[in-house]
């Protein structure tokens, strides 16, 4: 519903819903927020990004067994 009020509001008073202010190239790795020219760099990233949440749940489980005493 507000949706629609704010569309119809623009259309009354003529502003274009786009304006050409903004421009974004279409490059090859331009649409990533990592830079993927430094090789080794990506791949450490990678590894610790990922390595680091798959381990997370091993290192809690660890801590709450060592917490209980069981460890």
């Amino acid at each position: 519903m507000f949706a629609r009020t704010g569309i119809r509001a623009r259309a009354i008073v003529g502003t274009p819903m786009r304006s050409g202010a903004y421009h974004w190239t279409n490059d090859k790795g331009q649409n990533l927020p990592f830079s993927t020219k430094n090789k080794p760099a990506l791949a450490f990233g990678v590894v610790a990004y990922l390595g680091t949440g798959f381990s997370l749940p091993f290192i809690a489980g660890y801590w709450q067994a060592y917490k209980a005493g069981r460890v």
